[in-house]
């Protein structure tokens, strides 16, 4: 492995300022998934409902449903 220089105030500094951004950049990441995640879940149920009302018949209750048998 080869021998790193040793570090100088400023790239302390730097490395310091670059592990801040990082954990604000990993929250706004974390942030933005959940806008997502939630976003396509709303997508889900909206695209649900509106398919009831293309197609009123194809959504079948079974509440209630008994049939008759003949003899």
């Amino acid at each position: 492995m080869e021998k790193l220089p040793p570090k100088s105030r400023d790239h302390e500094w730097m490395g310091k300022k670059i592990v801040e951004m990082n954990k604000t950049i990993d929250q706004n990441l974390i942030f933005i998934r959940h806008r997502i995640m939630e976003d396509l879940r709303l997508l889900k149920v909206k695209k649900k409902h509106n398919n009831s009302y293309v197609n009123p018949y194809e959504m079948k209750s079974f509440d209630g449903m008994f049939y008759d048998k003949k003899n």
